[in-house]
């Protein structure tokens, strides 16, 4: 949403500070454990690159990763961190040849307009090479409302959890964890899954 990628681009050197100094989420770990060595992953909302592409690069993975925020691409690709590409992209109208081994969203699908919530799974499904993992970050309760961060207004959405569960069990997925109200050193997140495509 246009709203989204302006705010981001206004709190790019907040944003840089605060993920600098972030660590990496055991789910997300236990993602790239999972994924095929040396596989190939499509980072969603990628933002800078740090720390979650500069992760899985440092775990030999190669990494795609869009984000619809100039500014973040462009700080992105100034970390020049091995096998990744950064592009400016709406995930809706990212197209790939390649299957992923494994896509990753972090923190970004609560953006999505909320009226396009449904479309993302068939989409990761056909993103998805066989066998393929999907983690990603979600809220529990279907919802809609403006917010704040580093003094810009950001746009969230999301569906119900049961909702999600159902719709990606109809589409093909199948559920490795779901995990609610975690919580890791300061870090919360209200909902955490990662799904297999069978």
């Amino acid at each position: 949403m246009s709203t989204n990628k302006n705010s981001y681009n206004k709190i790019i050197n907040n944003w840089i500070t605060a993920r600098n100094n972030t660590f990496i989420n055991k789910p997300i770990i236990d993602f790239a454990d999972h994924v095929n060595s040396e596989g190939i992953i499509l980072d969603i909302g990628c933002g800078t690159g740090i720390p979650i592409a500069k992760y899985l690069s440092d775990r030999n993975f190669s990494i795609t990763g869009i984000d619809e925020s100039t500014k973040m691409i462009e700080t992105a690709k100034s970390q020049r961190i091995k096998n990744t590409v950064f592009y400016v992209s709406d995930f809706f109208d990212f197209e790939s040849d390649e299957k992923f081994d494994g896509i990753i969203a972090w923190d970004s699908l609560f953006h999505f307009p909320k009226e396009q919530q449904e479309e993302i799974y068939g989409k990761v499904y056909h993103l998805l090479a066989p066998g393929g993992y999907f983690l990603f970050t979600h809220g529990k309760e279907e919802d809609e409302h403006i917010d704040n961060m580093f003094g810009e207004q950001f746009y969230y959405s999301c569906l119900s959890k049961d909702f999600v569960l159902d719709l990606m069990k109809e589409i093909g997925f199948e559920t490795l964890f779901s995990i609610e109200n975690f919580i890791e050193e300061k870090d919360q997140r209200d909902w955490i899954v990662l799904a297999r495509k069978k």
